[in-house]
């Protein structure tokens, strides 16, 4: 039985689309986990053996979306159904590798940006994805936006209303309580 884990870790090669003869379709990459450790005896923090996991994506839409934002490099977060492959090793040995069955890949931004748009640099012509035509139009308007500069979405319809003589956009805020309220404060 599988049982449900979270790693994060860095990608180690960009996830290919692998098709079974039966036609099924999934996104297969590894990703190598380090973690680090603090050893009782000298204090110091030390690196552990780094993990390596091969993940596999079999959701169409999950699948999709990591074949076309995914990069090597990027750090990950995966959940998924962990499930060890022994095996044995051209030495003889029997090792363990390690399996993840995702259910959600999400990219960390702890140690840098991923960048905007979720699309990796040249992907959308390497695999065959683009952006639909609306999501285009809506990147090259917030282009010339900063942050909390959001476009206005609906343009037509704040020049209909601007000759009114009221704003356009108005903050919601709640009406004050009335005089005759009765405290209702934890102040009892």
């Amino acid at each position: 039985m599988a049982e449900k884990r979270t790693v994060k870790a860095y990608v180690a090669s960009d996830p290919e689309l692998i098709k079974t003869p039966e036609g099924k379709s999934f996104a297969a990459f590894p990703v190598v986990e380090n973690k680090r450790y603090k050893d009782p005896d000298t204090q110091e923090w030390k690196d552990a053996k780094a993990t390596r996991y091969e993940v596999t994506v079999d959701q169409p839409k999950l699948r999709d979306n990591v074949l076309a934002s995914l990069e090597r490099g990027q750090r990950v977060s995966v959940e998924g159904n962990y499930v060890p492959k022994p095996y044995i090793d051209k030495n003889g040995e029997q090792r363990v590798g390690h399996k993840i069955y995702a259910h959600d890949v999400s990219a960390s931004y702890m140690h840098e940006s991923q960048g905007r748009g979720g699309v990796a640099v040249g992907r959308d012509e390497e695999v065959g994805y683009s952006r639909a035509p609306e999501a285009q139009d809506m990147a090259r308007a917030a282009a010339g936006h900063g942050w909390g500069q959001n476009p206005d979405p609906y343009p037509e319809h704040s020049q209909q209303f601007a000759d009114r003589g009221q704003p356009v956009h108005q903050q919601y805020s709640p009406p004050p309580p009335p005089d005759n309220a009765p405290d209702a404060g934890l102040g009892r």
